[in-house]
Protein backbone atom coordinates (compact mmCIF):
# COMPACT_ATOMS: atom_id res chain seq x y z
CA UNK A 1 0.00 0.00 0.00
CA UNK A 2 3.16 2.54 -0.24
CA UNK A 3 0.82 4.02 -3.24
CA UNK A 4 -1.61 4.99 -0.90
CA UNK A 5 1.04 6.36 1.71
CA UNK A 6 1.06 10.05 0.25
CA UNK A 7 -2.19 10.52 -0.94
CA UNK A 8 -3.32 13.24 0.78
CA UNK A 9 -0.31 12.89 3.42
CA UNK A 10 -2.48 11.46 6.08
CA UNK A 11 -1.58 7.72 5.41
CA UNK A 12 0.19 8.21 8.27
CA UNK A 13 3.82 5.98 8.68
CA UNK A 14 3.39 4.21 11.60
CA UNK A 15 7.42 3.32 11.62
CA UNK A 16 8.37 7.24 10.84
CA UNK A 17 6.45 8.99 13.89
CA UNK A 18 8.38 12.25 12.08
CA UNK A 19 7.01 12.13 8.38
CA UNK A 20 8.35 15.26 6.35
CA UNK A 21 4.88 15.25 4.50
CA UNK A 22 2.84 14.65 7.31
CA UNK A 23 4.42 17.85 8.95
CA UNK A 24 4.63 20.12 5.49
CA UNK A 25 1.09 19.29 5.00
CA UNK A 26 -0.80 20.38 8.28
CA UNK A 27 1.94 23.29 8.12
CA UNK A 28 0.18 24.31 5.03
CA UNK A 29 -3.59 23.44 6.08
CA UNK A 30 -3.25 25.79 9.66
CA UNK A 31 -1.71 28.75 7.44
CA UNK A 32 -4.05 27.85 4.55
CA UNK A 33 -7.09 28.32 7.56
CA UNK A 34 -5.33 31.62 8.72
CA UNK A 35 -5.20 33.35 5.32
CA UNK A 36 -9.01 32.30 4.34
CA UNK A 37 -9.69 33.91 8.25
CA UNK A 38 -8.32 37.11 7.10
CA UNK A 39 -10.06 36.71 3.56
CA UNK A 40 -13.39 36.69 4.56
CA UNK A 41 -14.05 40.42 5.17
CA UNK A 42 -12.77 40.74 1.72
CA UNK A 43 -14.92 37.98 -0.55
CA UNK A 44 -17.97 37.86 1.89
CA UNK A 45 -19.82 40.67 -1.04
CA UNK A 46 -17.98 38.83 -3.85
CA UNK A 47 -20.56 35.92 -3.66
CA UNK A 48 -23.95 36.25 -5.18
CA UNK A 49 -25.81 34.54 -2.63
CA UNK A 50 -26.16 37.13 0.27
CA UNK A 51 -28.94 36.01 2.84
CA UNK A 52 -30.84 39.15 3.99
CA UNK A 53 -32.44 36.78 6.43
CA UNK A 54 -28.55 35.66 8.16
CA UNK A 55 -27.22 38.97 7.44
CA UNK A 56 -24.47 36.82 6.06
CA UNK A 57 -23.38 34.87 2.53
CA UNK A 58 -24.31 31.65 2.42
CA UNK A 59 -21.31 30.77 0.72
CA UNK A 60 -19.49 32.30 3.65
CA UNK A 61 -20.64 30.08 6.16
CA UNK A 62 -20.02 27.19 4.15
CA UNK A 63 -16.63 28.11 3.51
CA UNK A 64 -16.13 29.32 7.14
CA UNK A 65 -17.40 26.03 8.86
CA UNK A 66 -15.25 23.41 6.36
CA UNK A 67 -12.04 25.87 7.47
CA UNK A 68 -12.88 25.76 10.92
CA UNK A 69 -13.42 21.75 10.97
CA UNK A 70 -10.68 21.17 9.15
CA UNK A 71 -7.82 22.76 11.73
CA UNK A 72 -9.75 20.85 14.51
CA UNK A 73 -9.75 17.57 12.59
CA UNK A 74 -5.97 17.65 11.65
CA UNK A 75 -5.15 19.12 15.20
CA UNK A 76 -7.34 16.13 16.56
CA UNK A 77 -5.38 13.90 14.04
CA UNK A 78 -2.14 15.15 15.02
CA UNK A 79 -2.99 14.07 18.80
CA UNK A 80 -4.06 10.65 18.00
CA UNK A 81 -1.29 9.90 15.60
CA UNK A 82 1.13 11.11 18.34
CA UNK A 83 -0.63 9.04 21.42
CA UNK A 84 -3.23 6.36 20.11
CA UNK A 85 -2.14 5.22 16.59
CA UNK A 86 0.56 2.79 18.41
CA UNK A 87 -1.92 0.73 20.47
CA UNK A 88 -3.81 0.26 16.84
CA UNK A 89 -0.61 -0.71 15.32
CA UNK A 90 0.16 -2.95 18.17
CA UNK A 91 -3.41 -4.74 18.13
CA UNK A 92 -3.39 -5.76 14.52
CA UNK A 93 0.28 -7.06 14.50
CA UNK A 94 -1.16 -9.21 17.28
CA UNK A 95 -3.75 -10.35 16.03
CA UNK A 96 -1.07 -11.26 12.63
CA UNK A 97 0.77 -13.54 15.55
CA UNK A 98 -2.46 -15.69 15.82
CA UNK A 99 -3.22 -15.90 11.67
CA UNK A 100 -1.02 -13.43 9.22
CA UNK A 101 -3.35 -11.79 6.92
CA UNK A 102 -2.98 -14.00 3.53
CA UNK A 103 -1.97 -12.49 0.12
CA UNK A 104 -6.02 -12.62 -0.88
CA UNK A 105 -6.77 -10.51 2.40
CA UNK A 106 -4.24 -7.99 1.18
CA UNK A 107 -5.18 -8.02 -2.50
CA UNK A 108 -8.76 -7.34 -1.25
CA UNK A 109 -7.31 -4.28 0.55
CA UNK A 110 -5.75 -2.96 -2.00
CA UNK A 111 -8.74 -2.79 -4.57
CA UNK A 112 -11.11 -1.67 -2.01
CA UNK A 113 -8.75 1.45 -1.11
CA UNK A 114 -7.97 2.14 -4.54
CA UNK A 115 -12.00 1.94 -5.78
CA UNK A 116 -12.97 4.27 -2.76
CA UNK A 117 -9.88 6.44 -3.50
CA UNK A 118 -10.79 6.34 -7.63
CA UNK A 119 -15.00 6.56 -6.52
CA UNK A 120 -14.15 9.96 -4.69
CA UNK A 121 -11.87 11.57 -6.03
CA UNK A 122 -13.70 11.39 -9.79
CA UNK A 123 -16.50 13.65 -8.38
CA UNK A 124 -14.14 15.89 -6.57
CA UNK A 125 -11.39 16.84 -8.21
CA UNK A 126 -13.66 17.65 -11.70
CA UNK A 127 -16.57 19.53 -10.13
CA UNK A 128 -13.87 21.32 -7.79
CA UNK A 129 -11.35 22.11 -10.98
CA UNK A 130 -15.04 23.30 -13.42
CA UNK A 131 -16.30 25.59 -9.93
CA UNK A 132 -12.51 27.61 -9.97
CA UNK A 133 -12.44 26.99 -13.81
CA UNK A 134 -16.28 29.50 -13.93
CA UNK A 135 -14.73 31.73 -10.95
CA UNK A 136 -11.47 32.44 -12.62
CA UNK A 137 -12.69 33.24 -16.23
CA UNK A 138 -16.22 34.70 -15.45
CA UNK A 139 -16.01 36.56 -11.87
CA UNK A 140 -14.99 40.11 -11.72
CA UNK A 141 -12.71 39.59 -9.07
CA UNK A 142 -10.98 36.43 -10.34
CA UNK A 143 -7.59 36.52 -8.41
CA UNK A 144 -9.09 36.81 -4.81
CA UNK A 145 -11.78 34.45 -5.39
CA UNK A 146 -9.91 31.67 -7.10
CA UNK A 147 -7.08 32.03 -4.14
CA UNK A 148 -9.84 32.08 -2.02
CA UNK A 149 -11.58 28.66 -3.07
CA UNK A 150 -8.42 27.18 -3.56
CA UNK A 151 -7.49 26.90 0.27
CA UNK A 152 -11.12 26.34 0.93
CA UNK A 153 -11.07 23.07 -1.32
CA UNK A 154 -7.10 22.35 0.33
CA UNK A 155 -9.15 21.99 3.39
CA UNK A 156 -12.15 20.11 1.85
CA UNK A 157 -9.70 17.39 0.53
CA UNK A 158 -7.98 16.74 3.96
CA UNK A 159 -11.44 16.16 5.51
CA UNK A 160 -11.95 13.67 2.51
CA UNK A 161 -8.67 11.89 3.25
CA UNK A 162 -9.44 11.66 6.50
CA UNK A 163 -12.80 9.62 5.99
CA UNK A 164 -10.62 7.08 2.99
CA UNK A 165 -8.47 6.84 6.01
CA UNK A 166 -10.75 5.31 8.23
CA UNK A 167 -12.78 4.03 5.31
CA UNK A 168 -9.90 1.71 4.68
CA UNK A 169 -9.06 0.80 7.86
CA UNK A 170 -12.78 -0.52 8.50
CA UNK A 171 -12.06 -2.45 5.53
CA UNK A 172 -9.40 -3.90 7.40
CA UNK A 173 -11.21 -4.77 10.40
CA UNK A 174 -13.76 -6.45 8.22
CA UNK A 175 -11.47 -8.88 6.61
CA UNK A 176 -10.50 -9.87 10.01
CA UNK A 177 -14.32 -10.36 11.37
CA UNK A 178 -14.89 -12.25 7.86
CA UNK A 179 -11.78 -14.43 8.24
CA UNK A 180 -12.68 -15.57 12.10
CA UNK A 181 -17.02 -15.74 10.38
CA UNK A 182 -15.89 -17.91 7.72
CA UNK A 183 -13.72 -20.16 10.01
CA UNK A 184 -16.31 -20.66 11.91
CA UNK A 185 -18.47 -21.10 8.87
CA UNK A 186 -16.22 -24.36 8.14
CA UNK A 187 -15.98 -25.79 12.02
CA UNK A 188 -20.12 -25.92 11.29
CA UNK A 189 -20.39 -27.53 8.33
CA UNK A 190 -17.94 -30.42 9.11
CA UNK A 191 -19.54 -30.83 11.82
CA UNK A 192 -22.60 -31.20 10.00
CA UNK A 193 -21.52 -33.11 7.38
CA UNK A 194 -19.43 -35.09 8.67
CA UNK A 195 -16.91 -34.22 5.57
CA UNK A 196 -13.32 -36.33 5.63
CA UNK A 197 -11.63 -33.72 3.49
CA UNK A 198 -11.31 -31.43 5.79
CA UNK A 199 -9.10 -28.81 7.14
CA UNK A 200 -9.81 -29.24 10.86
CA UNK A 201 -9.89 -33.29 10.71
CA UNK A 202 -10.50 -33.55 14.52
CA UNK A 203 -14.24 -32.93 13.55
CA UNK A 204 -15.17 -36.20 11.91
CA UNK A 205 -14.88 -37.46 15.54
CA UNK A 206 -16.99 -37.00 18.21
CA UNK A 207 -16.20 -39.63 20.13
CA UNK A 208 -14.29 -38.79 23.24
CA UNK A 209 -10.82 -40.74 23.58
CA UNK A 210 -9.92 -41.45 27.04
CA UNK A 211 -8.12 -38.75 29.13
CA UNK A 212 -5.74 -38.98 31.76
CA UNK A 213 -7.09 -39.59 35.05
CA UNK A 214 -5.28 -36.49 36.31
CA UNK A 215 -7.12 -33.91 34.12
CA UNK A 216 -10.87 -32.71 34.65
CA UNK A 217 -13.33 -33.53 31.78
CA UNK A 218 -13.83 -29.94 31.41
CA UNK A 219 -10.46 -28.95 31.62
CA UNK A 220 -9.30 -26.82 28.60
CA UNK A 221 -4.99 -27.31 27.37
CA UNK A 222 -3.62 -24.61 26.51
CA UNK A 223 -0.72 -24.91 24.03
CA UNK A 224 2.00 -22.24 22.81
CA UNK A 225 1.34 -23.54 19.31
CA UNK A 226 -2.55 -23.00 18.71
CA UNK A 227 -2.13 -24.04 15.05
CA UNK A 228 -0.33 -27.68 16.29
CA UNK A 229 -1.93 -28.28 19.70
CA UNK A 230 -0.53 -31.49 21.25
CA UNK A 231 -3.38 -31.46 23.03
CA UNK A 232 -5.52 -34.40 21.67
CA UNK A 233 -8.36 -34.67 23.78
CA UNK A 234 -10.01 -31.08 23.25
CA UNK A 235 -8.57 -29.97 19.80
CA UNK A 236 -11.97 -28.38 18.73
CA UNK A 237 -11.92 -25.85 22.20
CA UNK A 238 -8.28 -25.09 21.70
CA UNK A 239 -9.94 -24.20 18.02
CA UNK A 240 -12.10 -22.00 19.60
CA UNK A 241 -10.31 -20.09 21.71
CA UNK A 242 -8.24 -18.97 19.04
CA UNK A 243 -10.98 -17.79 17.55
CA UNK A 244 -12.17 -16.07 20.49
CA UNK A 245 -8.92 -14.28 20.80
CA UNK A 246 -8.69 -13.27 17.55
CA UNK A 247 -12.39 -11.72 17.84
CA UNK A 248 -10.98 -9.92 21.51
CA UNK A 249 -7.83 -8.36 19.20
CA UNK A 250 -9.77 -7.02 16.97
CA UNK A 251 -12.92 -5.62 19.05
CA UNK A 252 -9.92 -3.68 20.73
CA UNK A 253 -8.82 -2.34 16.69
CA UNK A 254 -12.20 -1.03 16.79
CA UNK A 255 -12.15 0.59 19.70
CA UNK A 256 -8.58 2.22 18.75
CA UNK A 257 -10.00 3.43 15.79
CA UNK A 258 -13.62 4.96 17.76
CA UNK A 259 -10.72 6.73 19.43
CA UNK A 260 -8.43 7.83 16.94
CA UNK A 261 -11.47 9.18 14.00
CA UNK A 262 -14.92 9.05 16.07
CA UNK A 263 -14.33 13.16 16.63
CA UNK A 264 -13.06 13.42 13.37
CA UNK A 265 -15.97 10.99 11.92
CA UNK A 266 -18.45 13.31 13.75
CA UNK A 267 -17.29 16.64 12.16
CA UNK A 268 -17.34 15.22 8.78
CA UNK A 269 -20.92 13.93 8.87
CA UNK A 270 -21.73 17.39 10.43
CA UNK A 271 -20.21 18.98 7.54
CA UNK A 272 -21.40 16.92 4.66
CA UNK A 273 -25.17 17.37 6.26
CA UNK A 274 -25.06 21.16 6.61
CA UNK A 275 -23.06 21.65 2.99
CA UNK A 276 -25.88 19.35 1.77
CA UNK A 277 -28.41 21.83 3.35
CA UNK A 278 -26.88 25.12 2.44
CA UNK A 279 -26.57 24.25 -1.40
CA UNK A 280 -29.68 22.66 -1.74
CA UNK A 281 -30.47 25.82 -0.28
CA UNK A 282 -29.26 28.45 -2.71
CA UNK A 283 -29.96 26.27 -5.43
CA UNK A 284 -33.39 26.56 -5.20
CA UNK A 285 -33.53 30.20 -3.89
CA UNK A 286 -30.08 31.67 -5.58
CA UNK A 287 -30.15 30.08 -8.96
CA UNK A 288 -29.62 32.16 -11.94
CA UNK A 289 -33.09 34.34 -11.41
CA UNK A 290 -31.33 35.62 -8.57
CA UNK A 291 -28.09 35.90 -9.22
CA UNK A 292 -26.50 39.15 -10.77
CA UNK A 293 -24.64 37.11 -13.21
CA UNK A 294 -25.50 35.55 -16.89
CA UNK A 295 -23.10 33.22 -17.06
CA UNK A 296 -22.34 30.41 -14.33
CA UNK A 297 -20.09 31.46 -11.90
CA UNK A 298 -20.36 29.94 -8.42
CA UNK A 299 -23.09 27.75 -9.29
CA UNK A 300 -24.78 25.68 -12.09
CA UNK A 301 -27.11 22.91 -12.43
CA UNK A 302 -23.95 20.78 -13.39
CA UNK A 303 -22.08 22.00 -10.42
CA UNK A 304 -25.18 21.00 -8.35
CA UNK A 305 -25.89 17.47 -9.59
CA UNK A 306 -21.81 17.00 -8.68
CA UNK A 307 -21.86 18.52 -5.00
CA UNK A 308 -24.42 16.24 -4.49
CA UNK A 309 -23.11 13.11 -5.62
CA UNK A 310 -19.91 14.02 -4.09
CA UNK A 311 -21.45 14.85 -0.74
CA UNK A 312 -23.35 10.83 -1.26
CA UNK A 313 -20.39 9.26 -2.08
CA UNK A 314 -18.23 10.71 0.86
CA UNK A 315 -21.01 10.08 3.88
CA UNK A 316 -21.77 6.53 1.94
CA UNK A 317 -18.52 5.43 2.20
CA UNK A 318 -18.33 6.24 5.56
CA UNK A 319 -21.26 4.45 6.87
CA UNK A 320 -21.27 1.57 4.60
CA UNK A 321 -17.38 0.47 5.27
CA UNK A 322 -18.32 0.74 9.46
CA UNK A 323 -21.70 -0.98 9.49
CA UNK A 324 -20.50 -3.70 7.08
CA UNK A 325 -17.82 -4.31 9.16
CA UNK A 326 -19.65 -4.46 12.12
CA UNK A 327 -22.02 -6.59 10.50
CA UNK A 328 -19.50 -9.31 10.73
CA UNK A 329 -20.23 -9.62 14.33
CA UNK A 330 -23.93 -10.50 14.39
CA UNK A 331 -23.39 -13.06 11.67
CA UNK A 332 -20.48 -14.77 14.36
CA UNK A 333 -22.71 -14.51 17.09
CA UNK A 334 -25.50 -16.74 15.26
CA UNK A 335 -23.38 -19.07 14.02
CA UNK A 336 -22.03 -19.42 17.74
CA UNK A 337 -25.75 -19.86 19.03
CA UNK A 338 -26.13 -22.47 16.54
CA UNK A 339 -22.98 -24.32 16.95
CA UNK A 340 -23.66 -24.42 20.90
CA UNK A 341 -26.90 -26.02 20.42
CA UNK A 342 -25.68 -28.86 18.66
CA UNK A 343 -23.86 -31.63 21.00
CA UNK A 344 -20.24 -31.16 21.36
CA UNK A 345 -17.87 -32.03 24.22
CA UNK A 346 -18.06 -30.40 27.24
CA UNK A 347 -14.73 -28.49 26.79
CA UNK A 348 -16.27 -27.02 23.11
CA UNK A 349 -19.16 -25.98 24.48
CA UNK A 350 -17.43 -24.12 27.27
CA UNK A 351 -15.33 -22.11 24.91
CA UNK A 352 -18.32 -21.93 22.81
CA UNK A 353 -20.30 -20.81 25.98
CA UNK A 354 -17.63 -17.50 26.90
CA UNK A 355 -17.49 -16.77 23.05
CA UNK A 356 -21.38 -15.63 23.07
CA UNK A 357 -20.88 -13.79 25.87
CA UNK A 358 -18.15 -11.71 25.27
CA UNK A 359 -20.00 -11.30 21.56
CA UNK A 360 -23.23 -10.42 24.12
CA UNK A 361 -21.41 -8.06 26.69
CA UNK A 362 -18.60 -6.68 24.51
CA UNK A 363 -20.05 -5.51 21.18
CA UNK A 364 -18.33 -4.12 18.30
CA UNK A 365 -19.56 -0.90 16.70
CA UNK A 366 -18.63 2.56 15.29
CA UNK A 367 -19.63 5.36 17.51
CA UNK A 368 -19.13 9.21 17.51
CA UNK A 369 -18.59 10.64 21.10
CA UNK A 370 -19.99 7.26 22.07
CA UNK A 371 -23.33 8.13 21.52
CA UNK A 372 -24.36 7.65 18.22
CA UNK A 373 -23.53 4.60 16.28
CA UNK A 374 -22.42 4.64 12.44
CA UNK A 375 -25.38 2.25 10.69
CA UNK A 376 -27.29 2.72 8.34
CA UNK A 377 -29.97 4.33 10.14
CA UNK A 378 -27.67 7.76 10.61
CA UNK A 379 -27.95 8.29 6.84
CA UNK A 380 -32.08 8.25 7.07
CA UNK A 381 -32.47 10.02 10.07
CA UNK A 382 -29.82 13.31 8.23
CA UNK A 383 -32.49 13.19 5.33
CA UNK A 384 -35.82 13.40 7.84
CA UNK A 385 -33.77 15.82 9.78
CA UNK A 386 -32.00 17.65 6.70
CA UNK A 387 -35.79 17.78 5.13
CA UNK A 388 -36.63 19.16 8.18
CA UNK A 389 -34.38 22.09 8.20
CA UNK A 390 -35.11 22.87 4.82
CA UNK A 391 -38.77 23.77 5.53
CA UNK A 392 -37.64 25.75 8.14
CA UNK A 393 -35.27 27.91 5.83
CA UNK A 394 -37.52 27.72 3.60
CA UNK A 395 -40.18 29.70 5.41
CA UNK A 396 -37.30 31.86 6.72
CA UNK A 397 -36.89 32.97 3.23
CA UNK A 398 -40.20 33.71 2.49
CA UNK A 399 -40.80 35.63 5.67
CA UNK A 400 -37.92 38.04 4.63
Amino acid sequence: MLYLKYFGAIFFDSNNDNDVCQIVYSVILFITGIIMAIMSPYVVLEFDDWSEAFSMSMSLIICTIVNISSCISRMVFIYNVKFKYQKYKTTLEGFEIYIPTDTVALKHIKYFSFFVIFLCMSFIIPINGLKMYYIFNNHVNPILMTMYFLFYYIHNLSMVCTELHFAIQCFVVYTKFRDIHEKLIQINDEQNYYNYNVRYPFTVNRMTPKRNDATSLCDIIYEKDFYCSKDKVSPLANTIELLRIKYWLTREAVNDLKGLFGFQMGLSIICIATLTLFDIYTEVFYSRAYSAYYIPVFRSNFLFIGWILQYSSRICTIVFTANTATKQVVKIKKLIAEMNNRYLDCSTKEELHLFYYQLSICPSEFTIFDTFTINNGIITSAIAAGSTYILILVQIHSEK
